[in-house]
């Protein structure tokens, strides 16, 4: 273990994760605090929904679905149905080629030039947009309740930002392009990705700029394209001529001028998620086979997956996904594709990389600048975290490698790649495979970084699950440079092996460094389980034994922290009434302008004992107790009573005094639930702080018996309450109100006097 816990670069929060490199990662998990982590797979059989047809289809918010037939018929599923509601689309529903859901409601294109919005629930048409002088193409959700419409213009290409009330915001060129014929949106890149050329086989990737131009608009910035076909054997959108051949296409259907083509090939065949992934429906060549799929593309244009589609869903006219389905629409209906839980069988192997920013250690005299990388991560069987690094002593190299690290015209897989194909820095890679029973949580991993100097340094973590194993996830990651370690406190004869790379001593006491982390980690964490406000529900009970304040294992979790806050000032005022409320308020705190739910009645304290006062003493000021002896006291005089009167019982002197002394008691406002679970220990914590010479009594009353003006904890001057039959209400002074006359044969019937 180490004398002195080595300082570190963390990385754990999404604001760190932002500062890597991060390649093929959930970026919805990422946010939500999951860590880093690949995407998940798609389970290869599908759950069907029917219909004569397919097309348009849509995830609302919520779970609910809708697509439309064949017969130009909404089908609307929620997601506590199982079987979807039919109406007549309206006009526009029926004849678009995409359906945008918004917060404002459902998108269509309505025409060559103008947009319709309908009411989601009920399809009423609540807006049309008109955009005279241009082509609509197709549209995209742009977050913010407001949308993007691909449209052209005198030859031009651009994106028109249209706000929820259908205004006009901007104007977005997109330079470069010919015959678009669908496109989507990115939300986390920001960039747009279309689906054009002149063969309408190519994917155009556009950065959106936040620079203004000229007119009110925008350009996107170009970043690169991909052959639709390189994705898979001679790949190409449904409805489009097979690239491995010059004949019709699969599906029967001859090619038609480039103007038709938006007619030919649905709009809807290209999707993209929250995730920034890209859905891309289509099928290979007819010399592959013909087999439909849909292509998983991330936002650097790198293919991340495939879905097949049935030859009976063959061809698929539309897709979409949500953050755990995924929607393709064929002829027999929908295809609802569910989120899997473990990478499926025949699936590729699930895969992200982190690469950390370029990290510097400190100048230290013994000349020793780094230790070791721990790395917290959820590691399942089947599954590995891969830990390598890089490092360099040279400024320039570190400069070039900083401007790729952070070039961004350059996607960021494309980056990745050109930094792990540097010669001479990358150092063998660490590999952690997940063992086999191993329980759910996250798990330390560490690689060692003592044998470089070099003062600048990256870390690569990759994460990977083949078939049959559940998702990684990286959590934390810690690259450490040396403190006072283990070698630090060895004799001088042991510490010169540091400097020998090749050393099996400094790799042995590596690993007793790497091996004793979580050892370290547990001192380091003692002092939070000393804490109240940090502990664990069994470090809470370990420590209350410890101090002796008044416990039980049955006390709530939140008494508990506030009994121990209140530890010292219990101790201190053990047996007196302060003691005694500062206990009750602990365990029910009292909130700013409302009474307490407590009261401590001390009678001989309170009240004390009448005196009776005359020409020379003054008396006592009522109230006030009356003690004397019982009536059956043993004095023979005129006030004895035969038969009643009787020697007193051993140490039991008849002075009326002793019933009366040394009685406390406290009245507890609470619930029906409450007084069950408090029942079974309040009474006896409460009586550790009483004296011993006392004796308590515990009294459960509602809350209004707190809040009443009462002389002597009994007598109430307020009028009768309301009648409430219940857990809570007061016996003896909840009644019916009295019943009027009633109406019977012989007359007026009167309610009885009593």
């Amino acid at each position: 273990m180490s004398a002195e816990t080595p300082r570190s670069f963390h990385f754990s929060s999404p604001a760190h994760w932002g500062q890597c490199l991060v390649v093929d990662a959930d970026v919805e998990a990422l946010r939500a605090g999951g860590g880093i982590q690949p995407f998940a797979a798609y389970e290869r059989n599908a759950a069907l929904l029917a219909s004569e047809g397919a097309g348009v289809p849509v995830a609302l918010r919520g779970g609910d679905i809708l697509w439309r037939d064949n017969d130009r018929r909404l089908h609307r599923l929620t997601s506590c149905d199982d079987v979807p509601e039919v109406t007549p689309a309206p006009a526009a529903l029926a004849t678009t080629g995409r359906i945008v859901n918004t917060f404002s409601g459902l998108w269509a294109i309505d025409g060559p030039s103008s947009l319709a919005c309908f009411e989601a629930d009920t399809l009423t048409r609540l807006l049309v947009v008109d955009l005279p002088g241009t082509r609509i193409v197709d549209i995209a959700d742009a977050g913010r309740d407001s949308l993007f419409v691909l449209t052209e213009r005198d030859g031009a290409w651009q994106v028109l930002h249209v706000s929820a009330a259908g205004h006009g915001l901007e104007s977005i060129a997109l330079p470069g392009i010919s015959h678009p014929i669908a496109f989507t949106y990115l939300h986390t890149s920001r960039s747009f990705v279309v689906l054009a050329g002149d063969s309408h086989t190519r994917l155009f990737w556009f950065a959106l700029q936040d620079k203004l131009l000229p007119g009110d608009g925008r350009a996107a910035q170009p970043l690169f394209d991909r052959a639709v076909a390189g994705y898979h054997p001679c790949f190409a959108p449904i409805g489009h001529v097979d690239p491995c051949s010059q004949g019709p296409t699969a599906s029967g259907n001859q090619p038609t001028a480039i103007g038709e083509q938006a007619e030919v090939i649905p709009p809807s065949v290209l999707a993209s998620d929250r995730r920034d992934r890209i859905y891309l429906a289509g099928r290979d060549g007819a010399a592959q086979g013909g087999a439909a799929w849909v292509l998983l593309i991330d936002a650097d244009g790198n293919a991340i997956g495939e879905v097949p589609v049935g030859a009976h869903d063959s061809p698929p006219i539309g897709v979409t996904a949500s953050a755990s389905q995924l929607l393709v629409a064929g002829r027999r209906g929908v295809l609802r594709y569910a989120t899997a839980a473990v990478v499926p069988q025949g699936a590729g192997p699930a895969c992200c990389v982190l690469l950390t920013p370029m990290l510097s250690a400190p100048d230290r005299d013994d000349g020793r600048r780094w230790l070791r990388v721990d790395a917290r991560a959820d590691v399942p069987e089947g599954s590995t975290i891969e830990i390598a690094y890089a490092s360099t002593d040279d400024t320039a190299e570190r400069d070039r490698l900083v401007k790729v690290a952070t070039d961004p015209t350059v996607a960021a897989s494309q980056r990745l790649a050109a930094l792990l194909n540097q010669d001479g820095i990358w150092r063998a890679p660490t590999t952690f495979t997940g063992a086999s029973g191993a329980a759910g949580g996250t798990d330390p991993f560490s690689a060692r970084l003592f044998d470089t100097t070099d003062r600048f340094l990256w870390v690569r973590v990759a994460l990977t699950a083949t078939a049959g194993a559940a998702l990684p996830s990286l959590s934390a990651l810690d690259v450490r440079y040396p403190g006072q370690t283990l070698m630090a406190t060895l004799p001088g004869i042991y510490q010169r092996e540091e400097s020998n790379p090749d050393s099996f001593f400094r790799a042995l006491v590596g690993v007793l460094e790497s091996t004793t982390q979580g050892t370290d980690h547990r001192i380091a964490q003692l002092a939070g389980h000393l804490d109240p406000t940090s502990a664990t529900p069994e470090w809470l009970n370990f420590v209350a034994r410890w101090l002796g304040v008044p416990w039980d294992d049955g006390i709530e979790v939140a008494q508990k922290r506030r009994i121990l806050g209140s530890a010292a000032m219990l101790a201190s005022a053990r047996g007196t009434r302060a003691g005694l409320e500062g206990l009750l308020e602990a365990l029910m705190p009292t909130t700013p302008g409302s009474p307490r739910r407590y009261r401590v009645v001390d009678t001989t304290a309170d009240r004390g004992f009448a005196r009776v006062g005359g020409s020379t003493c003054r008396g006592s000021v009522l109230p006030a107790m009356l003690g004397g002896p019982s009536r059956w006291n043993a004095t023979v005089d005129e006030r004895a009573v035969l038969g009643y009167m009787r020697l007193p019982c051993p140490n039991q002197p008849d002075d009326g005094v002793g019933r009366l002394a040394g009685r406390v008691r406290v009245d507890v406002a609470a619930t029906a639930g409450e007084r069950i679970a408090w029942q079974p220990w309040l009474d006896r914590v409460l009586g550790e702080l009483i004296p011993v010479t006392a004796r308590l009594t515990l009294r459960w009353v509602s809350r209004q018996s707190l809040q009443r003006n009462r002389l002597d904890g009994t007598l109430t001057l307020d009028g009768p309450p309301t009648p409430r039959l219940g857990t809570d209400a007061i016996t003896n002074l909840a009644r019916l109100p009295d019943s009027p006359p009633r109406l019977t044969r012989s007359g007026i019937r009167l309610r009885p006097e009593t």
